[in-house]
């Protein structure tokens, strides 16, 4: 922008403020409120995937213990002869066993609690097991889970037991299973996140496996006592996330810590794409609006530079219309002389023939002819400003032309610009208002001459068309630039330094304003031409007056 004018400064820090809140407002307002619900239904979707895994992790624990429970069944079955005998049962178990790695040993007592086989990886131990509660809890339900256990190999273990009903007597089948084993079902290949610590504890709060960032097996845990509850819990401790939920194959809760870092971090990768597309949204935004402001305010400010140059203008037409008034005096004072001269030059030529040489004769026939032909085209020019009126009559264009090229001829002369005529013969008159088509065909001839500047050639074509009669002005000047084209019948615009910018759309508003047409035919580097056609029949009805008279050049 140009910084020659303060109000233009002004308004342009004024536009500049009012498209960057118009463009920012909304962006911020629409752009914060949809990244805070993006934020939201995000995390509550991941909470949603965290009770999926929590889930997951329960089914895959449950099913396995279940499963315990049911092959221990099966062996249930095993005809009490084979169980109750050690020799027989050690070779049935030890396939077994071999079989079904999370079998630390496999044991079977009568229902007194008394140990009849036992086949495993460790020494075999006696002993009277009818004190201990998964005992009882499996004599008297039929199966049991026991909590996590030392037992007298001081060794971390849970003993699975089922009551079987033998063919000669009843029988508990127990089977110890290490922590590893159980551990290892609580994390599943298919759990969906990595970063969870995991671990079990008893509806006493007592860790069954701790969770490997610290714990001790059978110690207390900070979630302590619980009293059975349905479905899954979720508790936001600090920076982690607790799930809790009880298995239904075992009285444990299954518990899993998650920390909100990593388990958030989409959402924070969201809030940063989030700020990033607002920066760049906003410096596109800014470069787009300073070049809108940048450009609005150059094209008032253009504007403004046009209308002081048509003041300018309107000025200097307003000193010529004076001077024109005081020149219409002064004109017909020099029709008034040469009136004297072409009387005194025929007195001469009739009074004194006969006393005068040939030479002088002929010089005094030629002043008087000087001097009409003066007085005449003196008389048509001021015929122009005499007709106030709109007046429809029978025009000859070729006339029209042919006299607006006798007013040009020094012009054309000093330049040595060269008329090329192709008039069709019989080319009808058409009705129209001779003095207001002599205004816009001058204007035509004015640009042509001034386009070709010099030793250039003006070619003009009159032919009949459409019952009407269609000009051709053409020249062989440096042409019309494409950018420019669409401009050229705009008011004001002009190309040339002391252009007004009104010599073609004054000519096209006239030739409209007479029932024609005028467009621009064609335009190269060769030159350019301008095609007018006017309808032979117009009408009786005057023509509204609506052009006014302007400079010629654009």
């Amino acid at each position: 922008m140009k910084n020659d004018d303060p109000h233009f400064r002004t308004l342009w820090y004024r536009v500049l403020a009012a498209l960057l809140g118009a463009a920012f407002i909304p962006l911020v307002t629409i752009g914060g409120i949809f990244s805070i619900y993006a934020v939201s239904i995000f995390k509550t979707r991941t909470l949603e995937m965290l009770v999926r895994d929590a889930t997951l992790r329960q089914w895959h624990l449950d099913r396995f213990l279940q499963d315990r429970i049911l092959e221990l069944g099966w062996v249930a079955r095993v005809p009490s002869a084979i169980l109750t005998d050690q020799e027989r049962f050690d070779a049935y178990a030890r396939d077994l066993i071999r079989e079904r790695p999370w079998m630390n040993d496999l044991a079977i007592f009568d229902l007194d609690g008394n140990q009849l086989a036992y086949t495993g990886h460790y020494a075999r131990q006696t002993g009277n097991y009818s004190g201990r509660e998964w005992f009882r809890k499996a004599r008297d339900a039929g199966s049991c889970i026991s909590d996590m256990e030392l037992g007298n190999r001081q060794l971390p273990h849970i003993s699975i037991a089922v009551r079987g009903q033998g063919r000669l007597q009843d029988l508990i089948i127990r089977a110890s299973v290490d922590s590893k084993q159980i551990h290892r079902q609580m994390n599943p290949e298919q759990k969906a996140f990595f970063s969870a610590n995991v671990f079990l504890v008893n509806q006493n709060g007592r860790y069954q496996i701790p969770p490997p960032s610290g714990g001790q097996i059978m110690g207390p845990s900070d979630i302590g006592a619980q009293d059975r509850f349905d479905g899954i819990r979720t508790r936001t401790d600090g920076d982690t996330i607790l799930m809790t939920t009880w298995l239904q194959a075992a009285p444990w809760i299954l518990a899993v810590h998650y920390e909100k870092d990593a388990v958030y971090a989409p959402a924070v990768e969201m809030r940063l794409l989030s700020l990033w597309a607002l920066l760049i949204g906003g410096f596109l935004i800014v470069c787009f609006v300073l070049l809108t402001a940048d450009a609005l305010v150059s094209r008032l400010e253009a504007t403004r530079q046009r209308i002081g140059h048509l003041n300018r203008q309107l000025r200097r037409s307003s000193f010529m219309t004076s001077a024109m008034e005081l020149g219409t005096g002064l004109l017909r004072e020099i029709i008034d002389r040469l009136s004297s001269i072409t009387v005194a030059a025929q007195w001469l030529e009739t009074h004194l023939a006969d006393n005068l040489t040939p030479p002088v004769n002929e010089d005094i026939r030629q002043i008087s002819e000087s001097a009409t032909v003066g007085r005449e085209r003196l008389n048509q020019f001021l015929s122009i400003f005499d007709q106030q009126t709109s007046m429809i009559t029978a025009v000859n264009l070729e006339s029209v032309v042919k006299t607006l090229l006798t007013w040009l001829q020094q012009e054309l002369t000093l330049r040595c610009i060269r008329v090329e005529w192709e008039v069709e013969n019989d080319l009808p008159e058409i009705r129209s208002d001779e003095v207001k088509l002599r205004h816009a065909i001058q204007n035509l001839l004015i640009n042509a001459i001034h386009a070709v500047n010099q030793h250039g050639v003006i070619q003009i074509t009159l032919t009949r068309e459409n019952k009407g009669v269609a000009m051709t002005i053409a020249d062989n000047g440096p042409g019309i630039p494409e950018a420019e084209r669409e401009k050229i019948f705009e008011p004001l615009y002009t190309t040339k330094s002391d252009g007004t910018g009104l010599g073609l759309p004054v000519a096209r508003d006239v030739i409209q304003a007479l029932g024609g047409s005028l467009i621009l035919l064609q335009t190269t580097s060769a030159g350019t031409a301008f095609r007018l056609f006017l309808p032979c029949d117009l009408g009786a009805s005057p023509v509204v007056a609506g052009a006014t008279d302007a400079n010629a050049e654009t």
